[in-house]
């Protein structure tokens, strides 16, 4: 189910039918949490942990970024604040909700490759708000909420690795 939506979502991307695009997104994220949840419940070997569930891990991850930004692109589409005032409200709001379900994900799975995947994207959205050749710095609210995420990230992370390491250990 998650290869045929990812496969349609393609088309419908790139044909800029944005609404059946963050449906199928959703059809996709739904699929991976399912084979997280399965896979986080079957004991699994070192081969099976780095060839099965690191992989699902990492596609979860990106899968999860990849839905803030088509919710994202949904909002802009649908034109809901034509002056502008409430873009970076709507960011930030989108970036919190992202995070909450991140850190709850990755906590609750002991999934560290989930929460790098998170780290780095939101890592990037930092970089294209500070640099030059990006918003050079123009949306300091939203620069404050990703660095917080970054920082909650980072607790989170902080807080599950030795966590993760210890199942790890025991199976």
């Amino acid at each position: 189910l998650s290869s045929v939506a990812n496969s349609v979502w393609i088309f419908a991307w790139h044909y800029r039918i944005i609404e059946l695009s963050l449906l199928l997104m959703l059809v996709i994220l739904a699929s991976l949490i399912r084979i997280n949840m399965i896979l986080s419940k079957e004991a699994l070997s070192k081969k099976e942990k780095i060839f099965i569930r690191l992989p699902f891990s990492v596609y979860f991850g990106w899968i999860t970024v990849a839905t803030i930004a088509n919710v994202t692109t949904q909002l802009v589409d649908w034109n809901l604040n034509p002056s502008g005032t409430w873009e970076q409200v709507i960011t930030i709001v989108v970036l919190a909700v992202g995070i909450a379900i991140g850190i709850a994900t990755m906590i609750r799975n002991r999934d560290i490759p989930y929460g790098l995947v998170l780290i780095w994207a939101y890592a990037g959205i930092l970089i294209k708000h500070v640099s030059d050749s990006g918003f050079n710095g123009a949306h300091p609210p939203v620069m404050a909420a990703v660095i917080a995420s970054l920082a909650l990230l980072a607790v989170a992370a902080a807080y599950t690795l030795p966590k993760a390491l210890k199942q790890a250990k025991s199976m």
